[in-house]
């Protein structure tokens, strides 16, 4: 009687051979979910680097819509080097040719309206680590966004002159 259910106890019990598979289907879900998890933190991080250098360029453009210069909209913009946000998100230095910059295209006719143009080039940083202070490391060149926009070149070509009896 003893035999049979000691025989029984054994029969229910899992081999080694089993519980190394379902040891093995858990690491490869688990190493999945990992994978999975930081794909989309690099994303996340990615999207934001956009975000700020989109939201860069349109103040920029905006500025000049106001009818100020491209040296007042640059002097007024933050320096990318003092703001961590923009060093970490621009490509290149804002001091040489390859940061932020307001490319002036001259006079455009947009439906009988003479309008001035203007380009808003920026470079999104895509390294996957910026580093520290201390060590930072090389910057990898995203895509070259560039933004335009449109102000009318004098107000007096919106109206017609009055003409005095």
């Amino acid at each position: 009687m003893k035999h049979t259910r000691l025989h029984r106890c054994f029969t229910h019990a899992l081999t080694l051979i089993e519980v190394l598979a379902a040891g093995a289907v858990v690491a490869i879900g688990a190493t999945a979910a990992v994978s999975l998890a930081s794909g989309s933190m690099l994303q996340e991080e990615l999207a934001f680097r956009v975000a700020i250098t989109r939201n860069y360029q349109e103040n920029m453009l905006r500025l000049w819509q106001l009818g100020l210069s491209r040296a007042q909209v640059l002097a007024i913009m933050p320096e990318q080097d003092a703001n961590t946000l923009l060093d970490t998100a621009l490509y290149g230095d804002s001091h040489d040719a390859t940061g932020p910059d307001l490319i002036e295209n001259g006079v455009v006719n947009v439906n009988g309206l003479l309008m001035e143009s203007v380009s808003c080039r920026a470079i999104v940083n895509i390294s996957k680590d910026p580093g520290t202070d201390d060590a930072p490391l090389p910057e990898i060149s995203g895509a070259d966004l560039t933004l335009r926009a449109y102000r009318p070149r004098l107000i007096t070509t919106l109206r017609t002159p009055v003409v005095s009896p």
